[in-house]
């Protein structure tokens, strides 16, 4: 049965099999449970992955995720093919050694790649018309009741856009904070400019066919409203190479 977290693992695994070999080895920081590492396993690359918390990990492994509970850049590997960020970078508070700890592991022809978000970019149309569809049908009725959630404060909030900067603006590295620091370590092959609202709405979903339609649907209606310039593209996807002869 299709989940609404398979829609987001399948858009993750096309982004990395664009710049990974085939059975590759990839070492995922930030693996969460484990959903993008076990279907990089299926299709044939050899994975390590790791992440800061307990439950995570357990579940991962319970996928059949080599996944360890370890924090980075302190944890000690071998050379690997990809270094992978699912969207976690943004989150480790020593960038520059997070970075530097990731040059460090790949072999020469390998590749740094990461997921992540801009959200210092959201804009007031954005924040306001992502408000705007958590309140129409059918979203709205296939909402659970998740207050923390961020969907939620969201939907909640008179001015959608404050909220979306008073949940963002704590501890976390902008995107030109990270692209400055791969910039500097990394020969940059693509930076990719991808939806991302959609995300948001996989924690508050049932993990059933409907809710995964329903996903669907959102994503393509954000994809025509990022290419009508209606709303900007907060996802961001970096490729990133070693440099050579520097």
């Amino acid at each position: 049965m299709l989940r609404p977290v398979d829609i987001a693992t399948k858009h993750s695994l096309d982004f990395i099999q664009t710049y990974a070999r085939e059975k590759s080895d990839v070492l995922e920081i930030g693996c969460g449970e484990g959903d993008v590492a076990q279907m990089l396993q299926s299709s044939g690359y050899r994975v390590t992955a790791i992440d800061g918390d307990n439950h995570a990990v357990a579940t991962a492994r319970a996928k059949g995720v080599n996944a360890a509970r370890a924090r980075w850049p302190d944890y000690q590997s071998g050379k690997t093919d990809v270094v992978l960020f699912t969207r976690s970078l943004h989150h480790i508070h020593d960038l520059d050694g997070a970075v530097t700890a990731a040059q460090m592991r790949l072999h020469d022809d390998g590749f740094l790649l990461i997921e992540d978000f801009a959200f210092n970019e959201a804009d007031d149309r954005t924040s306001n018309w992502f408000a705007a569809q958590l309140r129409s049908d059918p979203l709205a009725n296939l909402l659970m009741e998740m207050p923390g959630s961020f969907a939620k404060k969201v939907l909640c909030a008179s001015e959608p856009h404050a909220a979306w900067h008073s949940d963002h603006d704590h501890d976390l590295h902008s995107i030109q904070a990270m692209e400055a620091a791969v910039t500097a370590r990394f020969d940059v092959k693509a930076i990719h400019r991808v939806p991302y609202l959609y995300r948001y709405l996989i924690p508050v979903l049932p993990q059933t066919k409907e809710a995964a339609g329903v996903i669907e649907t959102f994503f393509r209606k954000e994809e025509q409203m990022i290419a009508s310039g209606s709303i900007v593209p907060i996802g961001r996807r970096i490729a990133a190479s070693l440099k050579h002869g520097d």
